[in-house]
């Protein structure tokens, strides 16, 4: 096997030790290296070799340099010796010796190295090498491949290193900072190299010279975990840059490359041959052994090349004298290092400063072609995304100027930070002499359109440069590859670019800064006045007006999206291109790269464009759990570098201008941890500094305070990140936090937060850190206790009030970042453990905080609205609305609906079945304990779900907080159905009871009338009577029984009902001296008295303050008070009671309650008078119904009443009897006879039940809950549009309700569905009977009964199905039946008679009494179902949504309406006030109520009924009562006796608002 051959074979089996096989030659991509795994909790020392190039990029990855000194150690072998005797001992040496070396050695680190480069992809490289650059380590520059033969130039890596230096070169902007790209900056090239073997080693004399902190830039054979074999660098030329400080001590005053070839250059003599092709100085080790021939001709060589070279002597003791000074000879042997150091910098120094000569990567890159070295570059997709790339600079170059951005992305200019500024103003109405809120706020609106439609028509139009970035990143011709090497090469060409644009004006900025610094002080502090101030305001317009980064890109690209989105339709040409954009934005993410969140100029959210992106992330990943990570601190304080050593990410991270506005990147979370983190994203948000006065020197406090709100917010964990322990930059930063974790209790996010201390001395000693966290808290608690005073809030006496905060575990404190001094010290490696400690609490979060709840991405999006929603108003607070709170409540609030209407159902179904086996005598008492065991069949699964719910549910965190209201709710629902069974069960007991005597009465006379008729049947049955001369017959006996009933039957005692009313009015209002004369003169409509019935003080405040006529107030109260009276007494009659004067006692409780609620939720006081006159009115008006209910339920208790009402059935019998028919056919008949009843009872019953059954699960109106009906209500009200409609539903709302609900029912039960549930209901109970009856018939020829038997039998089976009372069947009960097997096919023959007429009624007679009846009960259960609060907002008389009556804490409602609808008006103005509340209590306007003045902001204050309302300053409202107001105004002025004028004038655009919009929103 050649040696080629050999070394790729050895190769493999490396990778294959380093688990790295699988990536060659499918390479390692950046994806897979940044990501969220195991190493990111627990780091320990590597076991096994396949760990170690993981461990390797981590480390790196958190700037840890000795991730370049790994290693796997073996156990080391100990070689024990059988004899004792000391000459074996002392011979052991000469034995290993002799022994053949068998013990294997460990991976060598640069092996490690190496493999990892040999096997990433192109961008993981790039990527790797800004790490080792970060770290101050060599960066291969030549790489020969082991596996392909050729030497690799890794271009693409190299080209975006940047190094920052301080020079003091005369040539070179002496004294200036300067941050440059190697790429294309010359400098002079030292190259060290060594011929032949030598025992000094080269690269760790070369890191003596660039490194003061005696840092190990390039790996040597003494560095540790160093051995005697490394397969991969030999050949290998690494390049590291010396940057000088700009100060006394820099080891060279200008930035120097050196080039380190690793191994002898006699066995790479391309490597040698290029090296010398671009050296300014030849720095050769010489072996201290002879050289061979060929060594001595590149020695010979290298002497005579006009490049400089300098002479290191392996094997010289000695000094050399020189005589050339560019060819300079050094001994090397032995020599003190520090002076051999210094020798070789002075001549290198001399040699540098003598020549001209200055290379960069750029002339590299010619040189290594020319040697045909493979250039990664080349690549095709690379080339074309270049090719793309500089097309796009290509059109910035030629528009080069101040007003570049301004041309080539005009949508984020001055037209957008105008569109922003309005639209906050929207939220933050100020109270105008001539124009109502509303006005102001379509003025604004009309200006934001304008400037869409502005740019828009800019959009349109847009410049080749934005039309070809676009194309590039949409387009399908382009491979993922070409465009991420297109979005790179943009961003280095952009950064080129802003370097030389920026030059001048940072120069300008700076001198600038250095004379307003040091200039006079001005007592108060500095103005915006101040000319140098100004002046720095300027420069720093100008250099923004210059840059243009690729965050400006995608700024336009959002701004495109924002624009075009409301606008565009499928079928326009642009629909494609649009709808692509947050693709985009979504595959930067998913690339791991930035992307802006708030746009730091103009300090605003692109939401659209935002919740777009996150959309298509949420498409394409799925809908995620993500954790959110957010920074806060000053500004400079290191919170980007912190989030890249932390994650690896590429926040910009820079000594000149800093982050602007926020940015977020999405890492992912290897699927191995995510059940132990319980997420699978990290979002995590970087933002700009707080109190950032030298680049925006107009940032405000409030500016400040909104970011913070808005940062900590989204985050679920904030890093509150504090340079040092400044006690005022301390003080700065806590005191914003603080502010903002505060208003988060308030409207009940809960984040957490870590502090972390950077660049703090002495970071490990425990005792000071503990007092400094103390110190910590104490501040903490006192910020907290002051932000709590301001927000009015008590109960906050600390920080651990308002956020779960564990100052021993919640605070960090970070060494420095570097290990000596800038440019050349390397990261500090306590720093990176100090991250990796501070990753470990973050990642953790789940462990060591329980109710943490991690959102998904679609969550996270709703959470981002909403917190960009509420600060967009000026109080966040009183203004923040959580959407995905609202509609995880929605949700819930359809699901009580629905266990609502399972446990109602349950209620009604076991009622009716009790009511049957009561009525039917089967049982004499129900049991609260069985009811409860029946109720549990329902109720405890009704719980497991609940349960179920709670916890199955996306957003269980969210819900929990309701989960005992809602268990309260549905256990008092299920306790109140029980009671509510109970009492009507015992009013039928109780009935039952006092009726035992009359029905025993009724039976004796019937069982005595059907023997009289029977023995006049046997007489005349023999004789052939016609059916005139059998009724004949039936006549005269049917006179005699009924007379002598009669006089057997004591007269009953006619009840006086309006005597019986007028007593209790009597003794009810004895206090009124003329009670008697109302009384007895009241007759016809109530006529309401303004001067008697309204307290004259609230009279003349109600007109002043509100300018509504009392008059008609208060006739709308009587109303009221007039329905709820009207539905009781219907409720009474249609029980079959009789009167009792306990009725009165009910109707005064209920007319009492009604006027008290009424007057209060409507700020007016009426009299006791109005209270007596309405109350006799009522109470009289309901005399003839009690009359009518008296003398019903007489007829139902008079023997005779009763039995004539049976006339027919008796004669039908009779007829039987003469005729000669059989026991049999006269029991069926009559037992069928008192079966129709109880069947069609039966069939109702069940329909109705069936029917709110239909309705609630299948109507959409009455498939959710209250909110539900009313947006159907709405809807049905603007389909219709009857002003009077409109009118009822304003003024009366429950009223509306229930005619809404009752001809909707109406409606459902004249279509075929009910007469079908019917007819299906009869044939279901007609299937019961004919069971029972075959039944009943086999079980009583078993047990040889009788026809009584049978009878028993049948009534108890048929008892819990229907009401049969068995009492009303002693009159067959003794029928000689012989053959009940004749019987049961009789009684079939009958029921099937009987079933077919049912039939043929309810198909012939939709309309009849089963109509009625159903209509009644399935609008009562449905109102049962949809009770709910009734009170209405005292400003819009919007109605409270709680759908649980009188419910403890606040009314509110989703959406307020116009005021306009209550009747306000400006002060001393008949003119309409027309805003909306939401609007009202976000401006400064007042309003006036009892008390005098009231600012809307501080409604509250005014007390009730203000004080029990919650409304929402979120400026959310309806399109649908602007369109109301507009359709219908003409009407509206003349029912509200005002007009619609001056500040009240309807706003333009109302009009402008259609029916078909209003219906399409309430959808």
């Amino acid at each position: 096997m050649t040696e080629p051959r050999k070394k790729t074979t050895r190769c493999m089996n490396l990778l294959q030790k380093l688990g790295l096989s699988d990536m060659l030659p499918i390479r390692m991509q950046q994806s897979d290296v940044l990501v969220i795994d195991a190493l990111s909790q627990n780091v320990k020392p590597p076991q096994t070799e396949k760990e170690l190039s993981s461990q390797y990029l981590y480390k790196l990855i958190m700037l840890d340099y000795r991730a370049r000194f790994l290693s796997c150690e073996h156990e080391p072998s100990v070689t024990v010796l059988e004899s004792h005797d000391e000459d074996d001992f002392l011979n052991f040496l000469e034995e290993t010796i002799q022994e053949e070396h068998i013990e294997e050695q460990h991976i060598h680190p640069m092996d490690i190295h190496m493999s990892v480069f040999h096997c990433a992809e192109d961008f993981l490289r790039q990527y790797i090498f800004s790490k080792l650059s970060s770290c101050q380590f060599g960066l291969p520059l030549l790489v020969p491949n082991p596996f392909t033969q050729e030497t690799e130039f890794p271009l693409w890596a190299l080209r975006n290193i940047k190094k920052s230096w301080q020079s003091k070169s005369k040539t070179d902007s002496p004294g200036k900072y300067q941050s440059r790209h190697m790429f294309n900056t010359p400098v002079p090239v030292v190259s060290f190299i060594r011929l032949g073997e030598s025992s000094i080693s080269k690269s760790q004399i070369l890191n003596s010279v660039i490194s003061k902190q005696k840092h190990n830039v390039f790996f040597h054979r003494h560095c540790k975990g160093s051995t005697r074999d490394c397969l991969l660098m030999d050949g290998v030329v690494e390049i590291a840059w010396y940057c000088p400080a700009g100060k006394e001590d820099d080891v060279f005053d200008d930035c120097v490359a050196f080039l380190n070839l690793h191994g002898d250059a006699r066995d790479h003599p391309q490597q040698l041959e290029f090296m010398q092709s671009v050296s300014t100085v030849n720095v050769v080790l010489l072996s201290e052994h002879p050289l061979d021939e060929k060594n001595k001709d590149i020695s010979k060589n290298l002497v005579k090349s006009t490049v400089p070279l300098i002479v290191l002597f392996s094997g010289q003791e000695k000094h050399l004298t020189q005589k050339n000074t560019t060819k300079v000879r050094l001994a090397a042997k032995n020599r003190n290092e520090a002076e051999l150091k210094e020798e070789i910098i002075s001549h290198i120094q001399h040699c540098v400063n003598t020549s001209d000569k200055k290379t960069s990567i750029e002339i590299f890159c010619d040189k290594a072609r020319k040697h045909q070295f493979k250039v990664d570059e080349d690549k095709r997709s690379c080339r074309d995304g270049r090719e793309q790339a500089e097309d796009l600079m290509s059109l910035l170059r030629e528009e080069r100027s101040s007003s570049l951005k301004e041309k080539l992305l005009p949508l984020q200019g001055k037209l957008w930070h105008d569109w922003c500024q309005k639209n906050k103003d929207q939220y933050r109405l100020k109270c105008k002499g001539t124009e109502s809120l509303e006005c102001q706020l379509y003025a604004i609106k009309n200006e934001m359109a304008a400037i869409r439609k502005t740019q828009l028509e800019a959009a349109s139009s847009t410049n080749e440069f934005m039309k070809s970035f676009i194309t590039c990143l949409t387009s399908p011709l382009h491979s993922k590859e070409t465009k991420s090497y297109m979005l790179q090469w943009l961003r280095m060409f952009l950064d080129e670019f802003n370097m030389d644009a920026l030059a001048g004006y940072e120069e300008e900025y700076r001198s600038t800064w250095e004379t307003f610094k040091c200039g006079p002080k001005v007592e108060g502090g500095s103005t915006d006045t101040d000319p140098l101030l100004m002046k720095l305001n300027t420069i720093s317009d100008k250099m923004t007006a210059t840059t243009i980064e690729l965050q400006h890109i995608m700024r336009e690209t959002s701004q495109m999206y924002e624009v075009f989105k409301p606008t565009i339709k499928p079928q326009m040409e642009t629909y494609e291109l649009i709808e692509a954009l947050p693709a985009i934005g979504a595959e930067m993410l998913m690339s791991g790269l930035p992307l802006e969140l708030m746009d730091g100029d103009a300090a605003h959210v692109p939401l659209l464009w935002i919740q777009a992106v996150l959309d298509r992330l949420t498409e394409t990943l799925g809908d995620k759990k993500v954790f959110v990570l957010s920074v806060l601190g000053l500004q400079s304080s290191g919170k980007s570098t912190l989030l890249n050593a932390m994650f690896g990410l590429q926040f910009t991270v820079s000594a000149g201008r800093c982050t602007s506005g926020a940015f977020m990147q999405l890492i992912k979370v290897d699927p191995a941890i995510v059940d132990q983190l319980k997420y699978e994203y990290v979002l995590v948000v970087d933002t700009e500094g707080l109190r950032s006065p030298e680049l925006s020197t107009n940032t405000s406090l409030s500016h400040d305070n909104e970011l913070a709100t808005f940062i900590i917010g989204i985050g679920d964990i904030t890093i509150i990140n504090i340079m040092g322990e400044n006690p005022s930059e301390m003080h700065d930063i806590l005191q914003i936090c603080v502010q903002a974790f505060l208003r988060m209790k308030q409207v009940k996010i809960t984040p957490s937060c870590i502090f972390v201390h950077q660049n703090v001395a002495e970071a490990s000693a425990g005792e000071k850190n503990m007092e400094g966290r103390m110190n910590l808290l104490g501040k903490l608690d006192a910020m907290a206790v002051t932000a709590a005073k301001e927000e009015q809030i008590d109960s906050v006496t600390g920080f651990s009030d308002i956020i779960q905060f564990d100052v021993k575990t919640q605070v960090f404190y970070f060494k420095g970042l570097l290990e000596g001094d800038p440019p050349m010290a390397p990261p500090n490696p306590s720093y990176s453990q100090n991250v990796q400690e501070l990753k470990n609490k973050v990642l953790s979060i789940a462990q060591w905080r329980s109710d943490c709840r991690f959102s998904t991405l679609s969550e996270v999006k709703g959470r981002i609205g909403d917190l960009w929603d509420g600060l967009l108003k000026e109080n966040f607070v009183f203004s923040f609305r959580n959407t995905l709170e609202m509609m995880v409540y929605s949700d819930l609030e359809t699901k009580v609906a629905e266990w609502s209407w399972k446990l109602r159902k349950h209620a009604l179904e076991k009622e009716n079945e009790l009511h049957n086996q009561l009525h039917s005598n089967i049982i004499e008492v129900v049991n609260h304990t069985d009811l409860i065991v029946y109720f549990g069949q329902v109720y405890d699964p009704l719980k497991e779900e609940i349960d179920r719910y709670f916890k199955e549910n996306r957003t269980p965190e969210i819900l929990i907080k309701w989960k005992l209201t809602v268990e309260k709710r549905l256990e008092n629902l299920n306790g109140e159905l029980i009671q509510n069974i109970i009492k009507k069960c015992k009013d039928v007991i109780t009935i039952r009871k006092s009726r035992s005597e009359l029905d025993q009465k009724n039976s004796d006379y019937e069982a005595e009338l059907l023997k009289i008729s029977k023995n006049l049947a046997s007489k005349l049955k023999d004789q052939r009577l016609t059916d005139q001369d059998v009724e004949k017959q039936f006549d005269s006996i049917w006179t005699d029984w009924s007379t002598r009933v009669e006089n057997e039957t004591p007269p009953e005692k006619c009840v006086n009902v309006r005597a019986a009313v007028e007593e209790v009015l009597q003794t009810i209002f004895s206090n009124q001296k003329d009670i008697t004369d109302k009384i007895t003169s009241e007759k016809g409509p109530f006529m309401l008295d303004v001067k008697k019935h309204i307290n004259k003080s609230k009279f003349d405040q109600f007109k002043e303050f509100f300018n509504k006529n009392p008059n008609d107030c208060m006739n709308q109260c009587t109303r009221q008070v007039s329905n709820s009276v009207h539905r009781h007494i219907t409720g009474k009659e249609a029980e079959g009671r009789d009167f009792s004067d306990s009725f009165i006692h009910e109707l005064l409780s209920i007319i009492t309650s009604e006027i008290d609620s009424f007057t209060e939720s409507n700020q007016i006081k009426s009299t006791k008078e109005y209270l007596t006159d309405l109350s006799v009115h009522l109470c009289i008006k309901a005399v003839p119904t009690f009359e009518r209910m008296h003398s019903s339920f007489r007829k139902t208790v008079d023997p005779l009443t009763y039995l004539k009402s049976k006339r027919d059935q008796y004669l039908q019998m009779f007829k039987n009897f003469c005729t000669g028919a059989n026991s049999i056919t006269i029991f069926a008949d009559f037992l069928c006879k008192q079966l129709e009843p109880a069947i069609k009872q039966q069939m109702n019953q069940k329909t109705s039940l069936q029917i709110t059954d239909s309705l609630t699960c299948n109507n959409p109106a009455f498939s959710g809950n209250r909110s539900n009906l009313e947006d159907h209500i709405l809807e049905h009200l603007a389909k219709k549009q009857s002003f009077k409609d409109y009118e009822e539903y304003i003024n009366q709302p429950k009223t509306y309700f229930e005619r809404f609900i009752q001809e909707h029912v109406e409606k459902y039960c004249t279509n075929d569905n009910m007469t079908d549930m019917l007819i299906e209901n009869l044939r279901s109970l007609e299937s019961v009977v004919l069971t029972a009856n075959t039944d009943v018939t086999a079980e009583v020829v078993t047990q040889r009964g009788d026809a009584k038997t049978w009878l028993d039998s049948f009534c108890k089976q048929l008892g819990t199905h229907m009401v049969i009372k068995r009492e009303d069947l002693k009159s067959i009960e003794n029928e000689d039946i012989q053959n009940l097997t004749e019987l049961k096919d009789m009684m079939a023959k009958y029921i099937n008679d009987m079933v077919m007429k049912m039939k043929q009624q309810e198909k012939q007679n939709s309309r009849n009494e089963s109509f009625v009846t159903l209509k009644n009960q399935v609008t009562e259960h449905l109102l049962d179902h949809h009770k709910g609060c009734w009170a209405q907002c005292p400003f819009c008389k919007a109605i409270c949504t709680n759908t649980i009556p009188d419910h403890d804490g606040d009314h509110s409602v989703t959406f307020h309406r116009s005021q306009a609808l209550t009747g306000w008006t400006w002060e001393d103005t008949d003119h309409f006030h027309i805003d909306f509340c939401t609007t009202s209590i976000s401006s400064d306007n007042t309003f006036r109520y009892h008390g005098g003045w009231m600012p809307f902001k501080t409604y509250k204050d005014a007390g009730e009924p203000y004080s029990r309302w919650s409304i929402t300053a979120d400026g959310s409202n309806q399109k649908y009562w602007k369109w109301f107001l507009c359709t219908f105004q003409s009407q509206w002025e003349k029912e509200k006796g005002l007009q619609f004028a001056g500040k009240g004038e309807i706003p333009p655009g109302w009009k402008q608002i259609t029916r078909e919009s209003v219906l399409e929103e309430l959808k």
